[in-house]
């Protein structure tokens, strides 16, 4: 009995120790196994096609090419607000667009609509204001005109048999082409644009500098009461004290306007013009100026009649520049077919 069971013991012994060695070449096989596969996904996870390598290599590429689009992005904001300083700003416009614009001059057709920066904030929107093109050739230079009144302006004092107010009433009109002029410099002087500027009216010639050098030509004169007036009261000469008068400079420009059809504005506006004209029983001295339908009319400031008596009167009427501009300002926008797609300019 006892032999049985030790050789039983012995038999199990063998049998656990076989089985033991059995089970460890298993687990290696297996192990080695998972070993291989976890081997191979991780080379197809840093090698493959969407591997770590290759992710990270289109990352970098990705992040030059977001980066490269970023720099171009930041240019094109920075042409845009050069435009927009150098179009419609307050800063004057000295940068240069880095495109190559066409210039006014180049696609400019007497008509066309343009937005020009006066430079002064208080005037159109911000300073701009739209104009239409008056002229662009080698006489005449390239000049626009405003589409409309951009103020009112007084010539004249009213009175009655009032030397005083006769007097400030003749000054007015001797001086009224000077005194127009001197305002549409105003709006001439404060631009990057402009090389100078007039009142409609003038003389529209320009210099080799591209300035009205002739703007203020005036027929000389002067003008007496005729020896069959009673001299008015007061006076101690029948001289008028009328230094200039009637001038016919304004029909270039009425000419060049209507052609344009762009004579007329809905409003009444000055021209930079005077003219003398005689009635029975005296005289007028007179401002032209355009009515809503295009007719010239003149305003007289002050007269005389032949019984003696005088008048003088006060009119505010509306103001149109004329701007003569630079030869080389660039269209940055715009086509000029109207007022919503005026060429808007840069330098």
């Amino acid at each position: 009995m006892k032999k049985n069971l030790k050789s039983k013991s012995k038999y199990e012994l063998l049998s656990k120790k076989t089985n033991s060695k059995g089970i460890t070449l298993i687990a290696l096989i297996i192990t080695i196994i998972v070993l291989l596969i976890l081997a191979g996904v991780t080379i197809n996870l840093t090698l493959g096609e969407n591997g770590i390598f290759r992710t990270a290599e289109m990352a970098g590429k990705n992040y030059m090419e977001a980066q490269d689009r970023e720099l171009a992005g930041l240019s094109d904001f920075e042409n845009t607000i050069n435009n927009i300083i150098g179009g419609t700003g307050s800063s004057g416009g000295t940068d240069t667009p880095s495109t190559n614009y066409e210039t006014l001059a180049s696609v400019a057709q007497p008509g066309d609509y343009v937005k020009y920066n006066t430079g002064i904030s208080s005037v159109g929107e911000n300073g701009v204001v739209t104009f239409r093109v008056l002229y662009n050739d080698d006489t005449y230079g390239l000049q626009i005109i405003s589409d409309k009144n951009i103020e009112d302006v007084t010539l004249g004092t009213d009175g009655e048999n009032d030397l005083v107010a006769f007097q400030t009433s003749m000054n007015d009109y001797n001086n009224a082409i000077a005194m127009l002029n001197e305002k549409a410099e105003y709006y001439a002087q404060s631009s990057s644009y402009a090389l100078d500027g007039r009142c409609v009216g003038s003389v529209p010639t320009i210099g080799t500098d591209g300035k009205f050098n002739a703007k203020n030509t005036e027929v000389e004169g002067t003008f007496f009461i005729p020896d069959d007036y009673t001299l008015p009261s007061g006076w101690t000469s029948r001289d008028t004290g009328c230094q200039k008068w009637i001038d016919e400079n304004y029909t270039t420009d009425q000419t060049a306007m209507q052609a344009a059809n762009i004579l007329t504005t809905k409003e009444v506006y000055w021209l930079a013009s005077r003219t003398l004209s005689s009635y029975s029983p005296g005289f007028n001295f007179n401002v032209r100026y355009v009515y809503t339908s295009g007719d010239l009319y003149n305003y007289f400031l002050c007269g005389v009649e032949s019984d003696g008596r005088t008048y003088s009167y006060s009119y505010e009427r509306g103001f149109r520049p004329c701007i003569s501009l630079k030869s080389d300002i660039k269209v940055v926008a715009g086509d000029g077919s109207s007022e919503e797609t005026a060429y808007e300019l840069g330098i």
